[in-house]
């Protein structure tokens, strides 16, 4: 055979790696050598990476060719490389590992369906394995593209099936740094991709069907990225596969995931579309989703970790249970926030066919914001749910939704509300702040509307000038805080309040205390020592004036059928005065005068009237300092004179005189009794009349008598000598009964008598009248009584001594009978 020309050589039907070939080689002078078909190849190919048949794949689908992928995977060391992948099935028996390079794992595309067909598939058929799995720091940059993967699920499709348990297919961990997935299909997939502690993995146009869990992250802490992924039933279309999906599967798990993008996603049939959970590692913060539609799904929006924060560009979500002619799914709600303190902000929502609320945000401190938002057919049940649904926080802060624009609420509803009740969570709108003369929410005007003048305040303003003003606790309306007309404050923890009530045409508007308390007190305060003031008609008709340290007040209260109206002293103080004090030189009244019978004339000055009743104008305390303390149709008409009660007394304008009576004969005064105080002073022995006032006798200040009348007089005297020479601090007195009468004309003294130790004597007209009680030094003083014409009464005159200065004072009591 060496010595055969190469063309007597046979032909070679095949070759392998270990072929010789004849090689030329110019090393200075040209040699023979020969060399293997894989050196060939490693020297022709370097650097243009490695075919997986090249390392002993089979690509049948039968034959394991795990071995061969890792064995492809490590020839690329040290400096990674592409693996290429043929148009063939390929089934990964044993676990592939890509630690020590970043590697590029290409298929050649495939055809979408639910079982490997044209194009590049890796089928998987143990379930104990992870087929793939890029880990550690060293595998960043890897990349697995153009092919598609499949696991073997063979239990029937009944109403028991559930999928086989395998291990993630694809698993990325703790590389600190990015391993992409471009233009794959997971057709009948359990799990699909887990990523720990690798950021900044990216998937790109990911489609098919994965039962369990989709996309799972965790303690990614730099921007992942998903954009396309489209999960629909490509493996099987079966109802119970479908519908097991719908109670288990979701579709994207997020935990710890510090900022992940996800654009342009679209799922059928599953749990739910996004779920946020956490591990020990947190929370995803800063999540951005942008243009996603959940199909047949019980959530699109599940967050059930506290604390989670991010964004939604637009979203629509769809409740039906898969296949069964629009019926929704048991449990449905669009959108979930089934924890506390999380938010979550939406531009745009659309919501169909839920069982009951469209939203649903449990626990408490949540916030929700939504730019758009569209429900159509919820309250499925015609339970009585609402579109959005907010748990009562009784701790934290209550949740919130707020709504930037109207809501739209269509189909069928079974005339459920926005928002359910029992609860302090608010939907409501919220708009940027604005001024006065631009609020942020126009009604009809750019300068009339709502703004917010402050943190925690709303305020509204009309043609550009603040009318109202809201804060926590606080509402004021009339112009901007510090110069409103009206302001109204609730204090923490209130449960008791005024309440303006209307009326109707003929009734009277009242301002009344409401509250849970069965008794309620309604109080009007001014402010320092302001007054508070009561006006009708434009005019002042009443005046509380402020008394500083005041501890006593000024009871009023009604009485009960039978029972008394009254005006009390109340307060602190164990005994308490009770002060009416008219103004200047005004009268104290029961009733205020009419000019007539029901409220008298006008009242002397200073004087004091309590009658309630009189049948003349004229029956009233018309003497200045007159009383009257009662009774009825008494009359006061003399200065200081006083009538204690009963009816029908006259003090016929006498000065200081009292009279009272309880009855008459025909005219008022005609029977009662009476009494004067006379008084005067002498410095000598000429005689002094005594008068009421200590002036010359009139027809006001002595004891006059009407015509055709007659008194019956008892008549105490008493004289102290105040000066003078001898007998200072000496007195005397007299007691007398007398008796004098006058007709139409003149006045008679009729008679009388004194009262003295040895017994009584005679009184003669204008005799001298020794005194009954004296000193001895005062035992010349003497009293004379007689008529007076002049005036129609009694003259009681003093007689006293020259050097001595004497007062004389004289209390008559009278019994009077006139016709």
């Amino acid at each position: 055979m060496p010595d055969l020309k190469i063309s007597e050589l046979p032909a070679a039907n095949s070759l392998a790696d270990t072929d010789i070939a004849p090689l030329v080689q110019n090393q200075g002078s040209l040699a023979t050598r020969r060399a293997t078909l894989s050196q060939l190849r490693g020297a022709m190919l370097r650097e243009r990476g490695v075919h997986i048949r090249d390392f002993g794949a089979v690509g049948d689908g039968v034959a394991d060719d795990g071995p061969a992928l890792q064995a492809a995977i490590n020839a690329l060391s040290p400096n990674g490389g592409v693996v290429h992948l043929g148009a063939r099935t390929y089934r990964i028996g044993t676990a592939v590992t890509v630690s020590s390079h970043a590697v590029r794992i290409e298929g050649q595309g495939f055809t979408e369906g639910g079982n490997p067909g044209e194009g590049t598939w890796l089928t998987c058929a143990n379930p104990a394995i992870f087929p793939l799995t890029f880990s550690g720091a060293a595998a960043r940059g890897s990349v697995v593209r153009n092919l598609a993967v499949r696991e073997a699920h063979g239990a029937s499709q009944n109403t028991s099936w559930q999928p086989t348990a395998y291990q993630w297919f694809f698993r990325v961990l703790d590389c600190y740094g990015g391993v992409d997935f471009e233009d794959l299909l997971l057709s009948g997939v359990h799990r699909g991709f887990l990523v720990r502690n690798s950021g900044r993995t990216a998937f790109r146009r990911i489609r098919g069907q994965v039962f369990s869990t989709g996309i799972e992250m965790d303690e990614v802490y730099d921007v992942a990225r998903i954009t396309g992924v489209h999960f629909w039933p490509f493996w099987s279309t079966n109802d119970n596969v479908v519908r097991w999906q719908q109670l288990n599967g979701d579709a994207m798990v997020f935990r710890r995931v510090d900022g992940v993008f996800v654009d342009q996603s679209f799922v059928l049939g599953y749990r739910s579309m996004f779920r946020f959970s956490s591990s020990a590692a947190g929370v995803t913060q800063k999540f951005s989703i942008g243009q996603a539609y959940a199909d047949f799904v019980r959530h699109g929006l599940w967050v059930e970790a506290a604390g989670t924060d991010g964004q939604v560009d637009s979203m629509s979500v769809q409740c039906e249970r898969f296949n069964a002619s629009g019926a929704t799914l048991p449990g449905s709600v669009g959108i979930l926030l089934g924890a506390h303190s999380s938010r979550v902000q939406i531009g745009q929502l659309r919501v169909d066919d839920c069982e009951d609320n469209a939203i649903r945000v449990e626990g408490h401190s949540n916030r929700l914001d939504i730019g758009s938002l569209r429900v159509v057919h919820f309250n499925q049940r015609n339970s009585g749910a609402a579109a959005c649904h907010l748990a009562h926080a009784a701790t934290g802060v209550p949740n919130r939704v707020l709504l930037a624009t109207a809501p739209l609420l269509e189909g069928t509803t079974n005339a459920g509300l926005l928002v359910n009740a029992g609860t302090n969570g608010t939907v409501g709108g919220q708009m940027a702040a604005g001024a006065a003369a631009a609020p942020g929410l126009a009604v009809g005007t750019s300068d009339t509307g709502l703004f917010q003048p402050g943190t925690g305040g709303l305020a509204a303003s009309a043609a550009g000038a603040e009318v109202m003003r809201l804060a926590a606790g606080t509402a004021t309306l009339g112009g901007p805080l510090g110069a409103h007309a009206f302001e109204v404050t609730t204090p923490a923890d209130a449960v008791n309040r005024p309440r303006a009530v209307g009326a109707a045409a003929g009734q009277g508007v009242s301002i009344q205390a409401s509250g849970s308390d069965a008794n309620l007190n309604l109080a009007l305060d001014a402010k320092g020592g302001g007054s508070l003031v009561l006006r009708t008609g434009g005019g002042v008709q009443a005046q509380i004036a402020h008394t500083a340290g005041a501890v006593n007040q000024v009871g009023i209260s009604g009485g009960a059928t039978g029972g008394a109206a009254k005006v009390s002293a109340t307060g602190a103080d164990a005994n308490v005065a009770l002060v009416l004090s008219p103004k200047g030189t005004g009268a104290l009244l029961a009733q205020a005068p009419d000019g007539g019978a029901d409220g008298g004339a006008a009242r002397g000055a200073n004087a004091v009237d309590w009658r309630q009743s009189r049948n003349a104008a004229a029956q009233v305390a018309s003497g200045a300092g007159a009383v009257i303390a009662g009774g009825m149709g008494n009359t006061a008409s003399g200065n200081h004179s006083w009538v204690p009660g009963d009816t029908r007394a006259s003090t016929r304008g006498h000065l200081g005189r009292g009279a009272w009576s309880s009855g008459f004969f025909a005219v008022q005064g005609d029977s009662q009794a009476g009494e004067f105080v006379l008084r005067a002073v002498t410095s000598d022995a000429t005689p002094v009349r005594l008068t009421a006032d200590g002036a010359a006798p009139g027809a006001a200040n002595t004891v006059n008598l009407p015509n055709n009348g007659g008194y019956r007089l008892k008549v105490l005297v008493g004289s102290f000598q105040t000066g003078g020479t001898g007998g200072a601090w000496d007195i005397a007195s007299w007691e007398m009964d007398l008796h004098i009468k006058r007709g139409t004309i003149n006045t008679a003294y009729v008679g009388g008598y004194s009262s003295g130790p040895s017994g009584n004597a005679a009184i003669a007209s204008g005799a001298s009248i020794a005194p009954g009680i004296a000193d001895p030094p005062a035992a010349a003083l003497r009293v004379s009584v007689a008529a007076d014409s002049t005036n129609g009464g009694l003259a009681l005159t003093a007689i006293g001594e020259a050097g001595k200065t004497i007062r004389w004072v004289a209390r008559v009591l009278a019994v009077e009978v006139t016709s």
